[in-house]
C-alpha cells in the first residue's frame, strides 16, 4: 500500500513540476514584457530588467500554483485510468480515499507554499517592484534624452541635444525653462554633462548664453556663463504625497487599515485585498478535492473519462470564479465577505467528506467479510 502512494505521488509531483513550470513561465514572459518599455525608455542596464521580472515571480506562482496542480492531478488520474493502473490499485484494496491521500498531501504543501507566498512574500515583493521602478525613473530617465529632438521634460521644460556622447556629454545644448510663467528661461550652450546631483539629474552647461524674459516689464535680459547648472528634477517621479497601494502593504497593515483608514474607497479595497490572500492558497486544496471526487468515484469506462473531466473543470472553473467576483465585493462589508470564503470551504468540505466516507465504507466492507 505504502509502495503504490509513493508511486502516486512521485507522478503527481512530476506533473506539477512541469505544469507550473510551464504555466508560469508563460504569464511571467507575458507580463514581465512590459518592464521592457521601463527600462528601455529609461535607459537602465539589463540586470535591472531581469531584477524587476524575478520580482513578479512570488505573485505569478502564488496564482498559478492552485491551477497548476488541478491540471497536474486531473491529467495524472486520467492518465492512470486510461492505462488501468487506478483499476488494478482499485483492485488490491485501495479506496478513493487512498487514492486521494497522495494528491491532498501535495495539496497541503501547495497550501502552504501559498501562504507563505500571499501573506509575506508578495508583499515584499510588490513594495521592492515599486520602489526599483521609481529608482530607474529618477537615476536612468535623465540619460535618454533623444539627440536631434525636443525632450519634453514635463512641467514646462523642453530639452534638445543636438548630439550626445557615450560619455554622457552633450553638444549644441538649448534648454527652455517656463516653471516660472512670468519670467521664462532660455539658455544655449556649446557642450554640457549629464550628472546626477544630490536632489535629482542636472545637466552642467559651459560656454553658454541665458536668456530671462519679464512679462510684466516687457524686457529681455541676457547674461553669458562660463558654467551654468540647470536642474531637471522634473524627471524624477515625487514620490512624496504617494499611497502604497493594497498589494504592496503587509498583511498585519491590511487588517490594521481595515479599521484604522480614514477613506471609505481605500478601507474597502485593503478589505478586499486581505480576504483574497487568505482564500486563495486554500484553492489547491479546493481544486484537488474536486478533481479527485469527480474521476475516482464511479464505475471504470473503457471510453475514457472526458464527461468527468468537463465536469471537473467545470466545478473548479465556477470556484474560482466566486472566489474571484466574491472578492472584488468583500471590501464593502464583513457580511459580503463571507461569500468568498463559503466559495472555498464547501468544496473542501463537501469533497473531502466524499472522500473520508469512502475510506470508511471500505474499512466496513472489509470487516463485515472477515
Amino acid at each position: 500500500m505504502k509502495l503504490l502512494t509513493s508511486y502516486l505521488l512521485r507522478a503527481l509531483f512530476l506533473a506539477l513540476v512541469f505544469v507550473t513550470l510551464a504555466v508560469t513561465a508563460a504569464v511571467w514572459l507575458t507580463q514581465s514584457l512590459r518592464y521592457v518599455d521601463v527600462v528601455v525608455e529609461n535607459g537602465a542596464p539589463l540586470h535591472m530588467f531581469i531584477w524587476l521580472a524575478l520580482l513578479t515571480l512570488p505573485t505569478f506562482i502564488g496564482l498559478t500554483l492552485p491551477v497548476a496542480l488541478f491540471v497536474a492531478v486531473l491529467f495524472t488520474f486520467n492518465r492512470l485510468t486510461q492505462e488501468s493502473e487506478l483499476v488494478a490499485m482499485r483492485a488490491t484494496g485501495m479506496s478513493p480515499r487512498d487514492l486521494a491521500k497522495p494528491a491532498v498531501l501535495l495539496a497541503s504543501w501547495s497550501l502552504a507554499l501559498g501562504l507563505l507566498l500571499t501573506l509575506w512574500l508578495q508583499p515584499l515583493a510588490n513594495q521592492e517592484l515599486v520602489r526599483l521602478q521609481y529608482f530607474v525613473q529618477s537615476q536612468f530617465s535623465a540619460a535618454l534624452l533623444k539627440e536631434g529632438t525636443f525632450n519634453d521634460l514635463g512641467n514646462r521644460m523642453t530639452v534638445y541635444v543636438a548630439r550626445r556622447e557615450q560619455n554622457a556629454e552633450l553638444h549644441g545644448i538649448l534648454i527652455h525653462d517656463g516653471r516660472n510663467r512670468d519670467k521664462p528661461i532660455t539658455i544655449r550652450a556649446a557642450r554640457g554633462q549629464m550628472v546626477q546631483g544630490g536632489q535629482g539629474p542636472q545637466v552642467i552647461v559651459y560656454d553658454g548664453v541665458q536668456q530671462e524674459y519679464d512679462h510684466a516689464r516687457h524686457r529681455l535680459s541676457e547674461l553669458s556663463f562660463d558654467s551654468y547648472a540647470v536642474s531637471l528634477e522634473s524627471l524624477v517621479p515625487d514620490t512624496t504625497k504617494r499611497i502604497e497601494a493594497p498589494r504592496e502593504r503587509s498583511t498585519l497593515a491590511l487588517w490594521r487599515g481595515m479599521t484604522e483608514e480614514p477613506e471609505a474607497n481605500m478601507r474597502m479595497r485593503l478589505a478586499s485585498e486581505l480576504h483574497q490572500r487568505l482564500t486563495t492558497p486554500f484553492l489547491s486544496l479546493a481544486f484537488v478535492l474536486i478533481a479527485a471526487c469527480c474521476l475516482l468515484f464511479g464505475e471504470f469506462s473503457r471510453r475514457g473519462q472526458g464527461k468527468r473531466v468537463v465536469l471537473a473543470i467545470f466545478l473548479a472553473a465556477l470556484t474560482q470564479a466566486a472566489v474571484l467576483g466574491f472578492g472584488q465585493m468583500s471590501g464593502q462589508s464583513l457580511v459580503l465577505a463571507v461569500p468568498i470564503y463559503l466559495s472555498v470551504l464547501l468544496p473542501i468540505l463537501f469533497c473531502g467528506g466524499m472522500i473520508w466516507k469512502s475510506g470508511q465504507e471500505e474499512n466496513l466492507a472489509e470487516e463485515a467479510e472477515s
